[in-house]
C-alpha cells in the first residue's frame, strides 16, 4: 500500500539514543539519522563528495554541524548546505509519535532540482572543480533532467568572462557536443564528453572578471557590420549584432555577413571561420537561447582577431585574392597534378591557385589543397616541438600543423552554404599549405596507414575520452582534428584519404610536448638583452 503523506517510520527514539545515529534504507536510498539537543534531522547518507557514509561521520557537542571523516567536509543538519567542501546535500523532514522516528521523502520537484544542482554547476565553473562537474551532470541524468541544460547554463555563465571572445573551447564544445549526440546509449561517454567540454570553457573563464557587452542597440546593416570589424569597432559591431536580435533575426540571418568578416583577412590562422562554423552547430543543437551570448563572443572575437595578411610572409594575400576572384567558374572536377603544390612556398602556392580556378571548379581546387595539407600534417617534424635554440618564429608544433585541417573542415562547410567564399578560403589554404612545408621531414609513411578506417575511428573515439591530458587545448586538438578528417573524408581524393587518415593517425599517437620552460627562458633572454648589448 502506497503512503500518500510520504512519511515512513524510521526507527524509534530509544535506539537513536542507545547508537548515537541511525542508518535507514528506503529503496536506493540511504538516510543518516542524527539528534542534536533533541532535535531529530535526517540526511543523504552517502556524502556527495565521494560517497562516504555520513552515518559515520562526526558532530562536535551541541553542534549541528555533520563532518565527513573521509575529507573534512562539512554540512549544516538543517539544510544541508556544504559549509566546508562544494556540494549541498538533501535533508528530510522529521517528526516524533509515540516512540517512533518519521521521515518525510516525498519525490522531489524536478525543477527545483535542476536549479539547485545548476546554482552548484556555476560554482564548480568559477572554480575548474572537473569532479564537481562530473557529478552534476550524473545528477542531472539520475532526476531526468536533459544535460543539455548544463551546456547551456555553461554558455549564459561564461560568455562575458571571456575578454577577448570565442575561444577554442566554444568550438571544442560543439565537437564534444557531437560525440554526446553519438553516444545516446553511453552515460559514461555522454558526461565525459559533456564534463570536457564544461571543463575547457571553466578554464577560459577561470577567475575573469565579466567583460560587460554594450547593451546599445544599432540597426544591422551588412556593410556597416563588416566596416565596424574591419575598423575593430567593437562597440559599433556588437551593437549592430544586438539590433539584430532586437529585430527578430536570428543567428540564420547573421551567418553570411559573420562568414564574410572572418574571410575578410587571413584571420587569426582560420580561428575566425572555424568559430563561425562551430557557433552555428551550437546553436542548432542548443536552441536558440544560446544565439546571442554565441554571437556576442564571435562578434568580439572577430573584432580583435590577429591579421596574419599584415605579416610580410602572407602581404600579397589581397593581390591574389583580387586576381582569384576574376575567375569565371569552371565544372572540371580533377586536379591532376596535385606533386606540383608540395614545396612550394605561400606566394607561389597563392599564384597555383589562381591558376588552376581558371580551368577548375572549386572544390577540385579545395580536394588538392586538402590532400597538401594532410600530407604536411603526416610529416610535421616533431624536432621542432623539442628544439630550444631557434627563434620565435620556428616555435612550430603539432597543434599548429592541425589548424590547417580544421580550416578546410570549417572553409568546405561555409563555402558550401556561400559559394562567393570560395577564393578567400582556398588562397588561405594555400597560406597554411606555404607556412608549414618548411616545418616537414621525411616519414615512414608505410608505417601510419590506416586499412580499416571505421575500427581506426572507433579506436581514436576510445583514446580521445580517456586522453589523460591535463590541459584541455590539448585534448581539444585531438577531438578537433579527428571530426575535421571525419568530415572531410567523403570529399578527399583517394590519395588524400590515405594522407589525412594517416597524418591523424601519426598525430594521435605521437607526443605533444605541452610546456617549453627551457624555450622560454632562452626566447626571453634572447629577446630582453637585446636592449642591454649591442
Amino acid at each position: 500500500m502506497t503512503n500518500p503523506s510520504h512519511w515512513y517510520e524510521a526507527g524509534t527514539i530509544a535506539d537513536l539514543r542507545k547508537k548515537g545515529r541511525l542508518l535507514f534504507r528506503h529503496g536506493p536510498l540511504q538516510l543518516a539519522i542524527f539528534q542534536v539537543d533533541e532535535q531529530i534531522f535526517a540526511i543523504d547518507n552517502r556524502c556527495p563528495h565521494e560517497g562516504y557514509p555520513l552515518v559515520e561521520g562526526k558532530i562536535a557537542a551541541g553542534e549541528k554541524v555533520l563532518t565527513c571523516n573521509w575529507h573534512n567536509w562539512k554540512f549544516d543538519l538543517h539544510s544541508g548546505r556544504c559549509l566546508r567542501g562544494s556540494d549541498n546535500t538533501r535533508v528530510y523532514p522529521t517528526k516524533s509519535e509515540s516512540g517512533s522516528i518519521w521521515v518525510e521523502i516525498a519525490p522531489p520537484n524536478k525543477e527545483e532540482i535542476a536549479t539547485r544542482l545548476l546554482a552548484g554547476l556555476k560554482q564548480a565553473i568559477a572554480k575548474q572543480e572537473y569532479g564537481r562537474i562530473a557529478r552534476t551532470l550524473a545528477r542531472l541524468h539520475f532526476n531526468g533532467i536533459d544535460l543539455k541544460r548544463a551546456l547551456i547554463h555553461a554558455i549564459e555563465n561564461s560568455y562575458d568572462r571571456l575578454e577577448f571572445g570565442t575561444t577554442h573551447a566554444y568550438a571544442a564544445t560543439a565537437d564534444w557536443l557531437q560525440l554526446y549526440q553519438e553516444s545516446p546509449t553511453n552515460l559514461e561517454s555522454q558526461i565525459i564528453a559533456l564534463a570536457e567540454a564544461i571543463d575547457h570553457i571553466a578554464q577560459d573563464s577561470l577567475r575573469h572578471p565579466s567583460y560587460p557587452y554594450p547593451q546599445t542597440s544599432r540597426e544591422f546593416s551588412h556593410a556597416g557590420f563588416l566596416d565596424a570589424v574591419e575598423k575593430e569597432d567593437e562597440e559599433g559591431a556588437l551593437s549592430q549584432l544586438r539590433g539584430a536580435f532586437n529585430a527578430g533575426k536570428s543567428f540564420a540571418d547573421l551567418e553570411h555577413s559573420l562568414t564574410a568578416a572572418a574571410l575578410a583577412h587571413y584571420n587569426d590562422f582560420g580561428h575566425s571561420l572555424i568559430y563561425v562554423y562551430k557557433s552555428r552547430y551550437l546553436i542548432e543543437q542548443l536552441g536558440s537561447c544560446v544565439e546571442q551570448p554565441l554571437s556576442l563572443a564571435l562578434g568580439r572575437s572577430l573584432c580583435g582577431a590577429t591579421r596574419e595578411d599584415l605579416l610580410p610572409e602572407f602581404r600579397k594575400y589581397t593581390h591574389y585574392l583580387d586576381a582569384a576572384s576574376k575567375q569565371p567558374p569552371s565544372s572540371q572536377q580533377d586536379v591532376e597534378d596535385v606533386e606540383d603544390l608540395f614545396g612550394l612556398s605561400v606566394n607561389r602556392a597563392m599564384q597555383w591557385v589562381v591558376d588552376k580556378l581558371q580551368s577548375h571548379a572549386p572544390m577540385a581546387v579545395f580536394a588538392a589543397l586538402l590532400e597538401v595539407n594532410a600530407r604536411n600534417l603526416l610529416c610535421y617534424d616533431m624536432g621542432f616541438q623539442t628544439a630550444s635554440d631557434r627563434s620565435v618564429s620556428d616555435n612550430v608544433g603539432w597543434l599548429d600543423f592541425t589548424h590547417a585541417i580544421t580550416f578546410a573542415n570549417a572553409a568546405r562547410m561555409q563555402c558550401s552554404r556561400f559559394p562567393e567564399f570560395w577564393p578567400q578560403a582556398l588562397l588561405q589554404l594555400a597560406c597554411f599549405h606555404g607556412r608549414n612545408q618548411p616545418y616537414t621531414t621525411a616519414v615512414d609513411e608505410e608505417r601510419w596507414q590506416v586499412e580499416n578506417s571505421e575500427r581506426f575511428f572507433a579506436a581514436a573515439s576510445e583514446q580521445i575520452f580517456d586522453h589523460g591530458m591535463a590541459r584541455p587545448i590539448y585534448s581539444a586538438h585531438l577531438l578537433k582534428t579527428t571530426i575535421a578528417v571525419r568530415e572531410e573524408l567523403p570529399t578527399a581524393t583517394p590519395s588524400g584519404t590515405r594522407y589525412l587518415l594517416a597524418a591523424l593517425n601519426r598525430f594521435l599517437h605521437s607526443p605533444i610536448k605541452t610546456k617549453h620552460t627551457r624555450r622560454v627562458a632562452k626566447q626571453a633572454i634572447s629577446l630582453v638583452s637585446r636592449d642591454f648589448h649591442s
